[in-house]
């Protein structure tokens, strides 16, 4: 029963400081020490945050330039497909214009030699 007295007296004596209220300047310790720590985790962070902001820039302005070649690049598909296209639709008119033409011109060279042969 003495071992639990004198244990209980020593938990006590050891326990007593824990008592004690903190006043202002303790807590304000405290937080400076806090904060401090804090501003060492938190650099880091807003440096990797600074380099990210900058890549992310740069890549935007990569994109960007990808965007405009690829842009004049299907112009330029568009183009060295269409015109071909257009040239070939030309001509098949002109063409097509010139059989009309040559049939006509036929039909008249047959029409004029039935006539000769009628004639005589």
């Amino acid at each position: 029963m003495k071992t639990i007295l004198v244990l209980s007296i020593l938990f006590c004596t050891i326990a007593l400081p824990a008592l004690g209220a903190l006043d202002d300047a303790d807590l304000n310790k405290i937080r400076l020490i806090v904060k401090e720590e804090i501003q060492k985790e938190i650099k880091p962070i807003k440096d990797d945050i600074a380099v990210l902001k900058i890549e992310v820039a740069s890549l935007s302005g990569r994109v960007s330039g990808i965007e405009k070649m690829m842009t004049w690049l299907m112009v330029l598909i568009v183009v060295a497909v269409g015109l071909p296209q257009v040239i070939i639709a030309w001509r098949s008119r002109k063409d097509r214009s010139l059989e009309k033409q040559i049939e006509m011109l036929t039909q008249e060279i047959e029409t004029l030699k039935r006539q000769q042969i009628i004639q005589p």
